[in-house]
């Protein structure tokens, strides 16, 4: 039981001390607003990345089964 309280304090003591951790992501707490405008831009286009690459590939095996 002391060895858990020995370990747990410096944990607990770093947590207090340096609650900019949490903040690790620099772009989404910025306060320029051109970062956060780069920062949504980037998220839509890979989010949309995946499902028009996937698209492309269902209409050309698509197509593809349809000449045959």
């Amino acid at each position: 039981m002391h060895l858990k309280h020995f370990l747990l304090f410096p944990f607990l003591l770093g947590l207090l001390f340096a609650p900019e951790i949490a903040n690790a992501c620099a772009v989404c707490f910025s306060s320029s607003e051109e970062t956060l405008e780069a920062f949504y831009f980037t998220t839509i286009f890979l989010t949309l990345l995946p499902v028009v690459m996937l698209s492309t590939i269902g209409y050309w095996l698509y197509s593809k089964h349809k000449k045959t």
